[in-house]
């Protein structure tokens, strides 16, 4: 299934390499933020079906942005995206029915195995 996403990350590098990636697993990536309040405007104006979504963002905590999200759109599978690994993190994030926890720094191999997981409506850790 190719998906149709939006990556909010303030690591351009990061933006970057997930886009490249994604392109090569056959998906569209919609749009890049870097911070929250633009990647917000994004998600509603774009309606993706799959957002890797960043825990440190400048502007705004990432688990706020997914707690945002799920109040208005409960189907919508969110990837996180983090160098934080603590266990009551990915405990928030799963409360939150995020679909995952990609963690940083990863490797194409570990974009697809995440992928194939929210496709089949696994959690990915």
């Amino acid at each position: 299934m190719a998906y149709r996403v939006l990556i909010i990350d303030d690591s351009v590098l990061v933006r970057v390499l997930l886009q490249e990636f994604l392109q090569v697993l056959g998906h569209q990536v919609v749009g890049q933020a870097g911070n929250a309040a633009d990647g917000l405007k994004l998600w509603r104006s774009e309606h993706p079906d799959l957002v890797f979504l960043d825990l440190s963002l400048p502007d705004k905590d990432g688990l706020l942005v997914l707690e945002e999200m799920r109040l208005q759109e409960p189907s919508l599978r969110v990837l996180l995206v983090t160098g934080n690994t603590q266990k009551r993190v990915i405990e928030r994030a799963r409360e939150l029915q995020a679909s995952g926890v990609l963690k940083k720094p990863f490797a194409a191999a570990h974009l697809a195995a995440a992928i194939e997981a929210v496709s089949a409506g696994r959690w990915f850790s």
